[in-house]
Order: structure tokens, then C-alpha cells, then sequence
């Protein structure tokens, strides 16, 4: 490396929720002088089926390298286009650092790009336990594979320390979507309900709900149960469903959503982005799915989470979260004991799990220590 140039880090974002969430630290290493930071956007952020939000990027922050997929790509066959595409523009470039969040394919891309070219693997939010998904073996796949690991919370430290980290590059930074998140300074419920042509006197549910194939049950009854379950819920009330991620199902996932376009109540969102997400969060009755945003954002912001399925069983989890089974029965039970004064009662004692008090400031001071710059 020549003498007195600045390192490159390369960033990977392939996801709507995984770049709202790693947003302020985006902006944290973008304006810093001691590094150069290059930000590479593949995956949903280049499909019209989910909003195109290479878009929304676009008008926050330079995108360095756009890797396509294309809408027909399964997921082996997204993997590989985006293996190659970073695999180039790592070697055009001479990255000096990959940093990859989570558990998503598009990161692993780039987790398994560092390892087969021996460049550091900076890893954020490893060492979660989740249910029997793809991405709890790609995030623990990414932890082997990483030197740094900026984690959430205690017991993810000892995970990824578990799997092989060395504990001096182990930093407990809290939750990267929580980073300095204040429910005063997000839209009020007039703004929100203006932003999402929905009506501010009636209560409303937020849903994400994502496909997972290693449920027992097939792709149309785990979203058929949720959506039976919404029609159950009090007729006046306002359903917001926003579309599921990329995993292999979704295509049956939106098909059944799309067919409630149309309805009284009902508004469908292929992307909402991140402040109106939370806001709408954070007036809603509950969350409905098995999104982990139940777990971080509504748990930080006490709004009940109907966690359905398995999709994230054994993760850790605050006062919010409420079980329900794939059933809609099993679904309204679980809606009915969030609305009661006793559940309520708990979750306005209860000291939040996640921490997000300047996770972009620590995450930031720990890449800069390893990176000894």
C-alpha cells in the first residue's frame, strides 16, 4: 500500500432494512478523514419488485458500485452474480477492509470475497441465535470468516468469541438501528397517518412477515394465516403490510399481499423507508410478523411484537415480544393479550434489551483502533 494513502473500506448493502439500519454509521465513516470509505449496493436495492431503493441511497450518499441482479435470479443464483461483482471491484480497487452487517446473502457475498482474499472481514451484529433459517447459518458462517466483530449485547460476544474470535477484537457496540433513536423527534401520528393515507383516529397494525423455508408449514399457509388473521382484527382498524424480503417464497408472499391492494383498511408498501417505518411503529398497536425490527426498534420503543413462527426462536428478546403459532387463532390471542392493561402494565416497566445510545460513534472508534489509523 503506498505510503500515507488513506485505507479503503468497502461497504455492503443489499438490503432496505439493512442500509436503514446502518445509515448514521454510513454517514459517521463517510465523513471521516482517516479512512475512505466506498459503499457497494446489490441485491433488493437493484430490483423494481422492491422499490429500487439504489435510489434512495443515491440521494443520501455516493454509491460507488451498483451489482445487479435481475428479478428472475434465485437466490444461488443472485449469490453468484454478487460474489463476482465485489470479487472485481475488490481487486480493481485494493480494498483494504470489507465491513458486511448481519445475516443477509448479499453480505455473505462479501464476507466470502475477504476470506478467499485474505482481506480483514469487519462483521457487524454477529453472534445472534435465531431460528432454523439460511440466516443464521450465513451469520454465523460470516463470523468465522470475519477479524472484527461489533456486536449487540453480551451473550453475542461470547457466541462469536465461541466460534473462534479473538476477544480483543470483540466490541459490544448495541444495536446499529437504534443508534441515538429518539421516539420524540420521529413523525407525529397525524404526519405518519398523512404519510401513509391512512386514517390518524383509528388504530393500526404494521406488518412485515418474511418467508422462512425451514417452517413446517408451506409458503401460502404462513402468510394465509397471517392475512386471515388481519381480517379477524377489528374491522375499523388500519392494516399496513410492507413487502418481505428477497428469500425464496416471496414471490407467493406478495402474490397473496398484492390481492389486498385494493381493500378498505388495507395499504401495501413495497418500501416505506426507515423514518416513516419507525414512526409508524412507534403509533401502531403492535407489530405483526417475525421481523426482527420486532425485536430491536419495537422493543426500544415498547410496542408489542407478535412474533409468529419460529423464524426467530432462542434470540434474545425484551418484554415486548409475544409468541404466536402459525394459526390465525393462535395470532388474534396473541393480539389480544398486547392490548390488555396487564400486558401494557409490563411493557412500560421494563428496561429495553438493546442499547443504541451512539452505536455509530463506537463502531466507528473500533474500526479505527483495529485498522490502527
Amino acid at each position: 500500500m503506498a505510503k500515507n494513502r488513506k485505507k479503503k473500506i468497502l461497504l455492503v448493502t443489499g438490503t432496505r432494512a439493512e442500509y436503514g439500519l446502518a445509515k448514521a454509521t454510513i454517514f459517521r465513516l463517510a465523513q471521516s478523514n482517516k479512512i475512505e470509505l466506498r459503499l457497494l449496493a446489490t441485491g433488493m436495492h437493484t430490483l423494481k419488485k422492491y422499490g429500487l431503493t439504489l435510489k434512495e441511497i443515491k440521494k443520501d450518499m455516493p454509491v460507488h458500485c451498483v451489482v445487479p441482479i435481475k428479478e428472475q435470479d434465485d437466490m444461488l443464483s443472485a449469490l453468484t452474480k454478487e460474489i463476482t461483482g465485489i470479487k472485481r471491484y475488490v481487486q480493481k480497487e485494493k480494498i483494504d477492509a470489507l465491513m458486511v452487517i448481519g445475516d443477509r446473502d448479499e453480505t455473505f457475498a462479501g464476507a466470502t470475497v475477504g476470506i478467499h482474499l485474505n482481506i480483514p472481514v469487519i462483521h457487524v451484529s454477529g453472534g445472534d441465535i435465531s431460528g432454523p433459517t439460511v440466516d443464521h447459518y450465513l451469520r454465523n458462517a460470516m463470523t468465522v470468516f470475519s477479524k472484527l466483530h461489533l456486536v449487540q449485547t453480551a451473550a453475542a460476544a461470547k457466541n462469536v468469541i465461541r466460534l473462534g474470535a479473538n476477544p480483543k477484537n470483540v466490541h459490544i457496540v448495541g444495536s446499529m438501528g437504534l443508534h441515538n433513536l429518539n421516539p420524540h423527534r420521529l413523525f407525529s401520528r397525524q404526519e405518519t397517518a398523512d404519510r401513509l393515507k391512512i386514517a390518524p383516529e383509528k388504530p393500526w397494525y404494521l406488518v412485515a412477515h418474511h418467508p422462512t423455508p425451514f417452517e413446517k408449514y408451506s409458503f401460502p399457509e404462513q402468510i394465509g394465516e397471517v392475512l386471515q388473521a388481519l381480517s379477524k382484527l377489528d374491522s375499523a382498524s388500519e392494516k399496513i403490510i410492507v413487502y418481505p424480503n428477497s428469500d425464496e417464497g416471496s414471490a407467493v408472499f406478495i402474490s397473496q399481499i398484492e390481492k389486498l391492494r385494493n381493500r378498505p383498511r388495507y395499504r401495501i408498501f413495497k418500501n416505506v423507508g426507515r423514518e416513516l417505518f419507525l414512526a409508524a411503529l412507534f403509533h401502531s398497536q403492535a407489530l405483526i410478523g417475525n421481523s426482527s425490527a420486532g425485536l430491536f426498534e419495537a422493543g426500544y420503543l415498547k410496542k408489542p411484537f407478535i412474533n409468529v413462527g419460529n423464524r426467530q426462536a432462542g434470540r434474545e428478546r425484551g418484554a415486548n415480544v409475544i409468541d404466536a403459532s402459525y394459526g390465525a387463532q393462535s395470532i388474534i390471542k396473541a393480539v389480544e393479550t398486547a392490548s390488555s392493561k396487564s400486558f401494557q402494565k409490563k411493557l412500560d416497566t421494563a428496561t429495553p434489551l438493546y442499547r443504541g445510545d451512539d452505536v455509530a460513534g463506537k463502531i466507528t472508534q473500533a474500526i479505527f483502533k483495529y485498522l490502527k489509523v
